[in-house]
């Protein structure tokens, strides 16, 4: 797709190039967005304008409606279905083939049990495609304090050891499987079906005329217990989809659980509404929904066609290659260590405290560093910065995010199926200004950014001249909750003083109000303005909503208030640098 576009931004094209050719589009959006459907309304205007003639107006999901992209959807597509009558008549089923129609897209044949519940392949997960690799999980610790982490948040660091032939650059992206919690797997399969954990089994994809004689599988073509299936291949912990409760319908004999089920799978206002409240808004699972209509068992096969398949989770790496071990702070490890001991220990022990005991650690710690690191290790090593995913509902249900608990309970030498992603950051060259603008996890891509430039300037000299010199150095703004509670990576940031100021925000540290990343943007305007005029490049990491919109306001009122410029100028001197590539938001969720 990506191709196309490109092709299709080719400015010598002719406006009568796509004359004649009819289409639609649909785009898939989030209003949260500041850029809401930006991709499906450039594409309707580019073919528009190329001469093509939409036969269906342009339509807009949205997926934070309650009722998510079927709010949209359903009435565009009956619109897309009565409109392609008029252009082309639909062909007659016959008989036969109306009988041959049906919800499912796999076959199954038992092929006999393994040998233990276990023996799947926890140890060395399965491969599904060449770019993919084991990674294995080299350190597993929490970056906040024990207090905050109970009661607000935990955030982890995941330091992963990548197999020799694999490497990434800063910037770039790890997507990681994951895998469900054996616990429920068992409960679903051995309670809620009523079958075996090590039931062999080997799936295929049903065929159709309309496919081509081909379909994509989620399964590899051997055979897989029936362990690894929900544990690795489907997902029994995701919210289902409004089609898994019309298969579910059909495969119940009680009244009640047929005619709510049949509900819930309707198109109707009173049906989406009812999904809605049931299974949307309270996160309700595709294991839990068959454990509320217990009666409702179909075909494995069938089930297996309906349930979401497990999808992999993208995390930007909080490291960037060369630093393990090039520019470990022992010094910053020793205070985080004393940090934590006076966080945690009793208090009849004696805590770290002096600049001989810390340097005492510091050169304990680098004698232990020596003796465990292998001379491969250093370059094969990245860090995850995980925000552990928990949530309770309106109605009090407590509910986990899959991949984050996955990486929470992972332990040293455990296998993570994985595979890299260009990120949409990249380091740049080091005389080009950064003004990073990065609060909790959003810090991750920037981390890694930051220990790229430092290494650059370690390497060339630069740290000590130039604009950084004269006070001009480049700007992070931070932004946590409190300063003793989830303050990531506290101890490393002095490492960049030299050539980098880091601006904090604690947003729970004031008891008269909050602080935010846009606060201390504005509390900084002279230094963001010194740093634009000598051609700085803005980058923005974190949630989608609403902090890049705020932050974007918070840059306009910077150019206003020490720059003299209008908000219509302000506004199109931060637009055209987006043009650029010159403000990248880098966003989420």
């Amino acid at each position: 797709m990506k191709r196309l576009w490109q092709d299709l931004l080719v400015a010598s094209l002719p406006k009568t190039l796509l004359e004649g050719m009819r289409f639609a589009v649909f785009g898939l959006g989030d209003r949260h967005y500041r850029e809401f459907n930006y991709a499906a309304r450039k594409l309707h205007a580019r073919l528009h304008g190329l001469g093509a003639e939409p036969f269906l107006r342009l339509g807009l999901g949205d997926d934070q409606h309650d009722f998510g992209l079927e709010q949209e959807l359903d009435p565009w597509a009956e619109a897309m279905w009565d409109a392609l009558t008029t252009i082309c008549q639909p062909r007659t089923l016959s008989t036969a083939e109306i009988a041959n129609l049906n919800d499912c897209r796999y076959s199954l044949d038992i092929v006999g049990q393994a040998s233990t519940p276990s023996a799947f392949s926890a140890s060395r997960p399965t491969l599904q495609d060449a770019e993919e690799f084991v990674a294995r999980v080299r350190a597993n610790w929490s970056l906040c304090t024990q207090e905050h982490a109970k009661e607000q948040q935990d955030v982890r660091n995941i330091c992963l050891q990548l197999p020799p032939s694999r490497s990434y650059s800063a910037g770039d992206v790890l997507v990681v499987w994951p895998q469900a919690d054996s616990e429920l797997v068992t409960r679903f399969v051995v309670e809620t079906l009523g079958l075996e954990l090590t039931t062999l089994v080997k799936v295929s994809v049903l065929c159709s005329e309309s496919s081509g004689g081909a379909s994509s599988s989620a399964f590899p073509e051997t055979p897989l217990t029936l362990e690894e299936i929900f544990t690795s291949y489907l997902d029994i912990s995701a919210v289902p989809s409004r089609h898994f409760f019309h298969v579910l319908s059909k495969h119940t004999t009680h009244e009640l659980h047929n005619r709510k089920l049949s509900e819930f799978a309707s198109r109707t206002l009173e049906g989406k509404d009812s999904l809605y409240e049931y299974c949307k808004r309270e996160k309700r699972s595709a294991a839990e929904v068959m454990w509320d209509f217990w009666t409702a068992r179909p075909p494995l096969a069938e089930l297996l066609s309906a349930l979401p398949p497990m999808r992999p989770r993208r995390y930007s790496i909080a490291s960037c290659p060369q630093w393990c071990g090039a520019s470990v702070s022992f010094e910053g490890l020793a205070r985080h260590w004393a940090r934590y001991t006076r966080a945690v220990c009793p208090a009849w022990r004696l805590p770290l405290a002096g600049a001989g005991a810390i340097g005492a650690c510091a050169e304990a710690l680098q004698r232990q560093h020596r003796q465990d690191a292998a001379p491969t290790d250093e370059q094969g090593m990245l860090d995850l910065c995980v925000a552990i995913v928990q949530f309770t509902t309106r109605t009090g249900r407590e509910g986990k995010g899959l991949c984050s608990t996955f990486l929470q309970r992972a332990e040293i030498g455990d296998p993570i199926r994985c595979s890299f992603e260009k990120g949409t950051l990249a380091p740049r060259p080091a005389n080009v200004p950064l003004i990073l603008v990065c609060p909790g996890t959003g810090l991750s891509p920037c981390r890694a950014l930051v220990q790229d430039r430092h290494l650059q300037l370690s390497r060339s000299g630069a740290m000590k001249g130039g604009r950084f010199q004269a006070g001009l150095k480049d700007l992070m703004f931070l932004g946590f909750r409190h300063r003793e509670g989830d303050l990531l990576y506290g101890d490393e940031w002095s490492t960049f003083e030299p050539w980098l100021s880091v601006r904090i925000a604690f947003s729970r540290d004031h008891e008269d109000r909050k602080v935010y990343v846009q606060d201390v943007i504005e509390e900084n305007g002279a230094h963001v303005c010194g740093l634009l005029d000598a051609g700085a490049q803005i980058f923005v990491c974190g949630r989608a909503h609403p902090m890049p919109a705020q932050v974007f306001d918070a840059f306009v009122e910077v150019l206003q208030a020490h720059r003299g410029l209008t908000l219509e100028s302000a506004t199109t001197r931060l637009r055209e640098m987006q043009r650029r590539q010159q403000y990248i938001c880098d966003t989420w969720g």
